[in-house]
């Protein structure tokens, strides 16, 4: 019996090597009620941030933590829809922060921008936005080391001159490669 006890823990550490590298893929839409998913842009001018009420953004946790985080991905998609009687003009951004940075949209804490655009939709139009970041030690390394924490907020800011609208999520993706220890060398 002791050489079957020690022959599975050998098959089991040659199974989970240095090498080893595990692909994350949160989908941060599962945070957020089906029924929340769309924020009302009011009739006039000024700045939202999105998902939320507040300035804290959404907490997302990564389900397993990963010393060495590699890369990633973070994809947003939405739909913006002008229910006005004007042109829908402004611009949106992405923000992440450190989970103890409770206010995601001030710059400081460790919060940041990124991804940002512009977007102009007619009267009774609609426009697709997206955001497509890829994380590494050269894009969006400041990113990728706020999700090394194992835990962060999200949201994104709408900036916006409107008679009115809706912004409605469609997708957001978060997805991180990397090995679950260093290896010293």
């Amino acid at each position: 019996m002791p050489r079957l006890a020690l022959l599975t823990l050998i098959l089991l550490l040659v199974g989970c090597s240095a090498a080893t590298r595990y692909t994350i893929n949160v989908n941060v839409l599962s945070f957020i009620p089906q029924n929340q998913r769309t924020l009302s842009i009011p009739s006039g001018s000024g700045s939202l941030l999105f998902p939320g009420a507040n300035q804290e953004g959404l907490l997302v946790p990564l389900p397993i933590r990963l010393d060495i985080l590699e890369r990633g991905q973070i994809l947003v998609t939405a739909t913006l829809n002008n229910t006005g009687n004007s042109a829908f003009s402004g611009s949106y951004e992405l923000r992440l922060a450190p989970e103890s940075d409770t206010n995601v949209n001030d710059n400081t804490g460790g919060d940041i921008g990124l991804g940002a655009g512009n977007f102009g939709v007619p009267v009774g139009g609609t426009q697709e936005i997206s955001i497509n970041l890829t994380l590494s030690d050269t894009q969006n390394k400041n990113a990728l080391d706020i999700i090394k924490g194992g835990a962060f907020r999200v949201a994104i800011r709408v900036g916006a001159s409107s008679s009115g609208g809706t912004l409605a999520l469609n997708q957001g993706r978060i997805s991180v490669t990397g090995r679950p220890f260093a290896v010293i060398k």
